[in-house]
Formats: C-alpha cells, structure tokens, sequence
C-alpha cells in the first residue's frame, strides 16, 4: 500500500526540497544578474574561440614530484571553479571594443553584453581580420593568411583558415560558416552557465540549510515520529501543487539581462517570486520547528520530567546556564554571544545533514517539482483504488441474505 508513513515522508522532504530548490534558484538569478555571471561566461567562451589555450601546468619544485599530468588537471579543476572570470588579452580586448558588440552591452556592473547574435560576431571578425579596407572575395584570400596570424591565436588562425577554404573561397559562405561555429560554441557555453550555477546553488543550498537548519536526518526523523506534521506536510504539498502550473518556470531561460531597461524588471520580478517562495518556507518552518538563529527568549513546556520548547531549538546546544534556567523558569534567554554559540553549534551538529540537503538543492526546482507530481499522483490513485475496492466490499450480498 502506498499510503504509508514513509512515503508520505518522501513527499516531505521532496517538498521541502522543492521550495528550498525554488528560493535558492531565484537567489542564484540574483546573483548572476548584479555579477553579470552570463556576460562572463559568454567572454569566456569567445576567449576561447579566439585564442590558443594557456599552459595548465606550472614548472618549480612540485613539477617533478606530481608531474605535468596531475598538476594539469588540479589546475583545471581549480579553473572551472572559478565563477568570475574576465579574460583579458589584446585579442578579445580589440573584439569587444568594436561597435557592433560594444554597445550591446548594459550599464550594469559588467558592462559587456550577455548576448549576441552570430552574424554580429561574424561581422566583428571580419572587420578585426581586414580591417577598414572592403572585403571583396578577390582580395580575401590574401588578407586571411596575412592578417589571421596577426590577430588571433595560432591555432585558431588555421582553423579560420580552414573555413575559408571549406567555404570555397566564398564569402557568403564563409560568413555563415563562422556563425555555425558560434552557434556550436554558444550551445556548449550554455553548458558551462548551467555547471557554473549548480556550483551556485551547491553554495546558497549549504548556506540555506545552515539558516533555517533544514537538516534532511533531523527533517526525516521528525515526519517519522509526528504524524500531524506528516499529514500536514502532505496537505501543504497538495495545496501548492494545486495553486501553481504543472511545470515550474525556468527563471533561468527567461532572464536575459542585456538590457539596461529589463535588468530593474528582472530585479522586480525575481524579488516578488522570492517573497512568495519565502512565505511557503516559513509556513513549513512554523510547522517543523527549524530556525538556527534562536530568538531573544525561548518558552520552556514542562511535562513531568521532560521539557519542550517553543518556539523549538536544539536543547543539546544550550550553555549551563540556560540548561539551569530552563529547569527553575519558564523562559531561556539567548544574549547575543549566545545566539553565535547556538549558531555555530548548530552547523558542527548537522553539518552532514545540512550537506545532503545542499547537494538534493543543487539538482533544482524542475527536477523535484516532477518527482513532487509523481509521487503525489501515485498517491492520489492508490487511496482513489482503496476506497473503491472497499466500497466494492461494503456492497456485496451474501448468499445467505438473498435468500
């Protein structure tokens, strides 16, 4: 039977892993909005068409030890963590100082664009390889080979070259070559974005967790044991995926910050989404308990020789003191030093617990929004099967009565 005590937990937790997920992603947007995180990674990846790869590896006393290989690969690991990259060079210096890309951008605190077009950056390549002269199909030939060695990277040179003579020495054919590459690129740029924001939300979902203390062990051990929480929790999840669409929306896909005019709106928009998400997170949190940052006075419940607290904390992380005042009053006060030693005492305490739920964060909202409609549906059709199999039962006449 599938409506049970520990599914109706697994939809908890992927519930409150969906609203976490939801909260988180917007912060994350915020983020790439104010760091222009997009425009970056779109330079990055124009950095790269245009230039050789630098050497990964550093020569010194650790070379002959670790050797080329490994320190090679610590170094790209230790590159692809970097979130805030702004390459500079002459070559993509003179590339994005060309009108037709320059003033793409926004007045933002990245000032270069998060998009452009291919053509756009055809038309920039061109004018960097031949300069102001006209580009006629007769003279091309000559001013790739004896321009692309001066303003590219060696490598990419010869792969420009190599286009042009794909291309059959013709330049419409030529132009729409290299706006196939951009476009190759551009779809494995996306890629890059998306790692670079689960390295985002890995972060913000570890520092959530550590703030509200969504500890997944201390989450399951307490819809385990309380069945109101439980079914309140169940009938929470029902009430937001009645009230929301089937599918999430991707603020990811829908934010294209390359305009200073949109860039408030967006700013808008995610701030009001976040608002929302927020108050669905606190009603959870009223009803499971959680908080890592206490209050100035804490209400002790006396039952017998067991003491509750309201709201709850974590009675293990209370000083001497506040376990003495809470055994002669009614209240345990938190100063300030206090609420730091709680606070900190919490993250040692749930340290794995908050790290589970950080890395179920960074799969995201979609992911846990689907598993949320399945498990839900699943639900839904079994009680649905149940009830109308002991319906079925109820109405059967024996043979005894028929008589």
């Amino acid at each position: 039977m599938i409506n049970n005590v520990a599914f109706d937990v697994v939809i908890g937790l992927v519930f409150i892993y969906l609203l976490y997920s939801l909260l988180a992603t917007v912060i994350a947007e915020i983020v790439a909005t104010k760091l222009g995180l997009r425009a970056r990674n779109l330079k990055e990846a124009v950095n790269r068409m245009l230039t050789d790869e630098d050497a990964f590896y550093l020569k010194g006393k650790w070379y002959d030890f670790l050797g080329k290989w490994l320190l090679e690969k610590l170094a790209r690991l230790t590159d692809s963590l970097r979130l805030m990259k702004n390459p500079k060079n002459t070559i993509i210096t003179r590339f994005y100082n060309n009108p037709e890309i320059k003033y793409l951008g926004s007045s933002g605190l990245f000032k270069y664009p998060s998009s452009f077009k291919a053509v756009s950056f055809s038309k920039t390549l061109l004018y960097m390889l031949n300069g102001n002269a006209p580009l006629f199909a007769n003279n091309i030939d000559a001013t790739l080979r004896n321009e692309a060695q001066k303003v590219l990277g060696r490598e990419t040179a010869e792969y420009v070259l190599n286009i042009w003579e794909d291309s059959e020495h013709n330049i419409v054919k030529f132009k729409m070559q290299l706006e196939a590459w951009f476009d190759r690129s551009m779809e494995q740029a996306t890629e890059w974005y998306k790692r670079k924001i689960r390295i985002v939300l890995l972060i913000i979902g570890f520092m959530m967790a550590w703030l509200f203390n969504a500890d997944t062990i201390s989450i399951t051990h307490k819809l385990s044991k309380d069945k109101n929480a439980r079914e309140q929790m169940v009938l929470l999840t029902a009430s937001f995926l009645k009230s929301n669409p089937p599918q999430p929306e991707d603020i990811s896909q829908s934010l294209t910050d390359n305009e200073a005019r949109e860039y408030q709106q967006n700013l808008d928009s995610l701030m009001s989404v976040k608002a929302t998400i927020e108050a669905d997170i606190e009603s959870t949190k009223t009803l499971l308990g959680y908080g890592s940052w206490p209050p100035d006075s804490v209400e002790v419940l006396k039952t017998g020789n067991q003491s509750k607290f309201r709201p709850q904390i974590d009675a293990s992380l209370l000083s001497v003191n506040q376990k003495i005042q809470s055994q002669l009053k009614n209240y345990v006060f938190f100063s300030t030093n206090d609420k730091w030693n709680y606070f900190f005492g919490i993250f040692s305490r749930h340290f794995w617990g908050f790290l589970i739920t950080a890395i179920a964060i960074s799969l995201g909202a979609p992911f846990w929004f689907d598993l949320l409609n399945k498990l839900m549906s699943l639900r839904t059709s079994n009680k649905e099967q149940t009830q109308s199999t002991n319906t079925n039962a109820n109405n059967t006449v024996k043979p005894s009565e028929s008589r």
